[in-house]
């Protein structure tokens, strides 16, 4: 019943936010230990992630490549 309170609160799971950004789980966990990387929030020992911070995090990091024709 937390995890449904918690993703009506716009949180997401260290797996979801991957997903979200198509990275893995593994890549967000190196980042929260290196200090890159989106923000993210903890709660004793859970992670989470606003989806609002995830895509500021995205407009600010990803960027269009087309290619040249």
């Amino acid at each position: 019943m937390e995890e449904k309170q918690i993703h009506q609160k716009n949180f997401l799971n260290t797996f979801e936010a991957a997903d979200l950004l198509g990275v893995s789980p593994a890549t967000l966990r190196t980042w929260r230990a290196t200090d890159r990387g989106p923000r993210f929030y903890k709660c004793k020992r859970a992670v989470f992630y606003k989806v609002e911070d995830l895509e500021a995090w995205v407009s600010e990091h990803y960027r269009l490549v087309e290619p040249k024709n």
